[in-house]
Formats: structure tokens, C-alpha cells, sequence
């Protein structure tokens, strides 16, 4: 009878096994991304700067370069975060806020300019001639490390003053048998940076307003705590109102010197059409440092990160091809701007709206005027804008699509208006154009 007890007991302990390993091959049956370059995720730099830094500002056209380069492909390689600071020269940076500064504690950093790769795996503290390759080679070994596989998706949606962001993530599993004792899971921490991209701004260092990128604006979801096992999904959904004001942390100053610690109005206002939001998900479980010859990881063991993405990124993975505007149709009526925009997307328009001011294409005054559009069964979208005579309109497109893909179209000034002003960008139209050629043809017979 023991000897058929003890059968029994190893039949049980089989099956187990066996069950185990039919449900580890199920889950290897969810691929990864197909990742640019080979890698096995998307990695992400978080970069630490100053517009008032000297050394920040020398090496900021080899970041500006490598982003703009990686921005174009249609992958969507990499994301990008740039934390500003009060390091260096004056403490005048208007992106400085008590989030950026927090973040840069988080990882101990020492001084700008500073760069960190997938959550410190690889530390770049400083920069100088070559920092366009330097960058640039950190990207690809982060990008070719081991990590846990996931899945990473997030979308993005405006409505009026506000987006809703839903991130998505899939843990893959590392295969092998799991136990009790030895689970296989992802034990992660989830964020959703807001950043917005090309914004022009003033630099005390260089005298003179220059364009900035991917700027950290606020986190939507912090350090959000996610167990997963393999093949398990978990979705989550943000509401992410546009803020008005900004927290300067302790030491951050006006142009003109003058103490600015706390609450206050946002000097560039928040344009919709610029903002992103990045997902990134970090393994609390990798703490692992590069061992390149010459390279340094970030000694405060920060969770690394296992992958990053944007509705960019999304969207690509998903093999959704943004909407887009594909012709305008602009009629003025006394002092009402009417725009009639056809709209193209495969998968159906979801919503649409026209963000508006009336100065110029950038615009940093006042928040951007938000006007929803009428969308008819011909995606044609429809808004009417009143203005004051004399005055350019400017507006935006703001779609999204029936997958939640999103998109924005470049900034364009409503033609006929503005006449009354001065123009960002003049130019002499058909009569000044026939006009100069009567000038030029008269002066040829004299």
C-alpha cells in the first residue's frame, strides 16, 4: 500500500511539473515587440540640464541632433526626458519645478549636464565635443541588454482641457519552470511622464530665446506599484488636467533675480498640440550596472528600466497609421475665422479640435484657445473662430482615431487674417508678387 501511496505521490508531482511547463509554453507563445535594431525593448534617456548652465547649453545641439534623428525614424526607437534644473549660471530656468528637481535626488545626480540610461543602467555625468556619438552608443548598448519582456502600450486622448492617457502592460514571462519558491514575475514600478516638445524659451547663458525639447511638464502616475505574472495584462487609466501654474522648488529665481520658490503662474503655457506622454515601466527586481571599460552606472541602484514607450510608439507597434488632415477649406465671414478640415484615418475619426490664439504659430502668452469640431459621416471636421479685426489666427489640429491613435498638425495661420499687424512669417502674397514684377519690368524699359 506504500508503495502505491508513494506512485500516486510522484503521478501528482508529475502532472504538476507538466502542467507548469504547458503553461510556461503558452505564455512564450506572445512574442515580444519587434524592436528597432534588434533590441529587446525601447530604452529611455532621462536627462538632467539647464538652460543657465554653460556646459548643459554647449552640448544641447548634439542632443538635439540625436533626438531629431531618432524622432524621424519611423520606429520609434527611444523616448526622451529632459528634467530641467537650477544648476549653473542663473538660476532662472523657467521649466525648473519641485518634480524635476525631486527626480534628480531620485537618482543622486551630481551636476548637469547629466544623462541617464534606462533608469541608470548606464550614468553619463557631464558632456563636451562628442556627445552627439557618446549618447548615441549609451542608447544602443541599453537597448541590447537583457531584461524581462513586456509588452508596452499607451495611448493618449484631449478633450478640451485635459487628456486621458491608458497605459497597457503585458508581462511575457522569462519561460522555465515556476515555483512557489522561484515565481516568475514582474515586480515593477510604472510612471507616465508628460513632456512636451519644441518650445521655444529664454536661456540666460546664451542671451536669447532657443528651442528646447522633450520637457518634463508633470507626472501623471508615480511609482505605480505592478505584479504581473506571464501573459498577464494590466491597464490603467489617467485623467491628466493641463496645469496653469508650476511649484518652483527653493533657490529658483525670475529673470531678475528675484526669489520665485513656490506656486506659480506657468510662464510658456502648455500647448496640446506639443504634448506626449511616456510610459515607462522599471524592474524593482534590476538594479544592474553596465561593465563596459570606461562607462559607469548609477550608484544609487534605482530600479532600471525594462521598457518605455509613447502613443508614437504605440502606434507603430500596432501598425496604426496616425490620422491626418489632408486639405483645408478656410472661409471668412466679417470677423468669424470658418475652417472645414477633411480629416483621413482607416479606423474612423474619434474626435477632433482646433486649438487657436491670436499672435503667432509658438505662442507663449496665454493658454491656447480650444474649440471641439463637427465631424460629419464625409470626415469633414468644421469650427467657426471669432476674432478681433487685425488680428492673425492661428490654430492647430488636435485627432484622434478610432484605435486611439493620435495626432497634431503644424501650426498655420488662417489666410486673410492678421492684416492689420505685423506677421511672424510675412510674406508679399500674389499682388505684392505682380506689383514688384510691373516695378522690375518698368525699370528693364528705362
Amino acid at each position: 500500500m506504500n508503495q502505491s501511496k508513494n506512485l500516486i505521490a510522484i503521478g501528482i508531482c508529475f502532472m504538476f511539473i507538466i502542467s507548469s511547463l504547458i503553461v510556461t509554453v503558452e505564455a512564450e507563445e506572445v512574442e515580444p515587440d519587434d524592436y528597432p535594431n534588434g533590441w529587446t525593448h525601447r530604452p529611455i534617456m532621462e536627462q538632467f540640464t539647464s538652460l543657465s548652465c554653460p556646459p548643459c547649453m554647449s552640448i544641447e545641439p548634439d542632443v538635439a541632433k540625436l533626438w531629431k534623428e531618432f524622432k524621424e525614424d519611423p520606429g520609434q526607437p527611444v523616448t526622451f526626458i529632459s528634467f530641467h534644473q537650477t544648476n549653473g549660471g542663473e538660476s532662472d530656468d523657467e521649466f525648473v519645478s519641485q518634480e524635476s528637481k525631486d527626480r534628480y535626488e531620485y537618482y543622486a545626480v551630481q551636476g548637469t549636464p547629466d544623462a541617464q540610461f534606462d533608469g541608470g543602467y548606464i550614468e553619463e555625468l557631464g558632456g563636451g565635443d562628442g556627445t552627439y556619438d557618446t549618447y548615441k552608443d549609451h542608447y544602443f548598448e541599453s537597448g541590447e541588454r537583457d531584461v524581462k519582456p513586456t509588452e508596452l502600450r499607451v495611448w493618449q486622448e484631449f478633450r478640451e482641457d485635459r487628456f486621458i492617457f491608458t497605459v497597457n502592460l503585458t508581462y511575457l514571462g522569462e519561460g522555465g519552470i515556476s515555483t512557489p519558491l522561484n515565481p516568475d514575475i514582474l515586480d515593477s514600478s510604472v510612471y507616465l511622464f508628460v513632456v512636451e516638445d519644441d518650445i521655444m524659451a529664454w536661456s540666460s547663458n546664451q542671451d536669447q530665446e532657443v528651442m528646447t525639447h522633450n520637457v518634463f511638464r508633470e507626472t501623471a502616475l508615480h511609482n505605480q506599484q505592478v505584479q504581473l505574472q506571464p501573459a498577464e495584462t494590466w491597464t490603467h487609466e489617467v485623467e491628466w488636467v493641463i496645469p496653469e501654474t508650476i511649484i518652483y522648488p527653493s533657490g529658483h529665481e525670475d529673470g531678475e533675480g528675484n526669489e520665485q520658490t513656490g506656486e506659480h503662474p506657468i510662464p510658456t503655457p502648455i500647448n496640446p498640440a506639443k504634448v506626449s506622454v511616456v510610459a515607462v515601466v522599471y524592474d524593482n527586481d534590476d538594479t544592474s550596472r553596465t561593465t563596459t571599460s570606461g562607462k559607469t552606472g548609477n550608484a544609487a541602484d534605482t530600479p532600471r528600466a525594462a521598457n518605455s514607450a509613447t502613443p508614437q510608439s504605440t502606434a507603430y507597434d500596432e501598425e496604426n497609421e496616425p490620422p491626418k488632415v489632408i486639405s483645408y477649406d478656410e472661409k471668412l465671414s466679417g470677423n468669424i475665422a470658418e475652417i472645414n478640415a477633411i480629416l483621413e484615418d482607416d479606423d474612423g475619426i474619434g474626435s477632433a479640435y482646433v486649438i487657436y490664439n491670436f499672435e503667432n504659430g509658438s505662442y507663449d502668452d496665454e493658454a491656447w484657445g480650444v474649440m471641439p469640431m463637427e465631424i460629419d459621416e464625409n470626415n469633414v471636421a468644421s469650427a467657426s473662430i471669432e476674432f478681433d479685426s487685425g488680428d492673425p489666427v492661428w490654430y492647430r489640429i488636435l485627432l484622434v482615431d478610432g484605435k486611439q491613435g493620435f495626432a497634431a498638425s503644424e501650426a498655420k495661420q488662417f489666410e486673410g487674417t492678421g492684416t492689420g499687424s505685423e506677421q511672424d512669417s510675412p510674406g508679399i502674397g500674389i499682388i505684392g508678387i505682380i506689383f514688384t514684377l510691373f516695378i522690375v519690368l518698368n525699370r528693364r524699359r528705362d
